[in-house]
């Protein structure tokens, strides 16, 4: 559907698409402070700014916490979770050379909430970047985990922080091209 009203803002956010491969070349460090410069500025209830990031390039880290959280996942009776970490070639980064971790601070009402909107802006910012990302709620598994206080320390997160979720950056090997099918009639005008 054309829309007349349609700008720059609004295509990055309808061309935004999950990324689940990606090239060995690392995302440029200006790239990522963009990126953490536009989460900084979401909107936060009573402009609390609860969150934290954490930038992981290490890939020998990265590759620990993959096998760390899909064990746990083969272990937590969720059937779901269990057959992701039994697929082959399932990675819970995506092979991503940099991931940002997003904690919370667990004293905030709003955190989940306004982390949500700081992750939309690194989203959204690294597709107008033409950085590829995808959102890992995975990640939050280790942090729940008996080694998550462990990962805590090693990541240098705050104490009173909670991580919840990552971020995947890259270059995509394939970008996907093709928009899922969008509900329409989730809308109701009360005039």
């Amino acid at each position: 559907m054309e829309n007349s009203l349609e700008n720059v803002v609004l295509g990055t956010i309808k061309a935004r698409r999950s990324v689940r491969a990606y090239s060995p070349k690392k995302v440029e460090e200006e790239k990522i402070q963009a990126i953490l410069e536009a989460a900084v500025f979401a909107p936060s209830a009573r402009n609390g700014q609860p969150w934290f990031f954490t930038v992981i390039e290490n890939e020998g880290l990265l590759e620990e916490m993959n096998e760390a959280t899909k064990s746990i996942m083969l272990s937590s009776g969720d059937e779901f979770l269990e057959s992701r970490a039994r697929q082959e070639n399932f990675h819970v980064f995506h092979h991503a050379k940099t991931v940002i971790l997003v904690s919370g601070k667990e004293d905030h009402p709003s955190a989940p909430v306004d982390c949500a909107a700081a992750t939309e802006n690194m989203l959204l910012a690294a597709k107008s970047l033409g950085v590829a990302s995808c959102w890992i709620g995975f990640a939050g598994l280790l942090f729940s985990s008996p080694k998550g206080e462990a990962y805590r320390k090693l990541l240098q997160i705050p104490e009173g922080y909670r991580p919840l979720w990552a971020v995947a950056l890259g270059y995509a090997l394939n970008y996907p091209g093709e928009v899922p099918p969008r509900n329409r009639n989730v809308v109701a005008w009360v005039r």
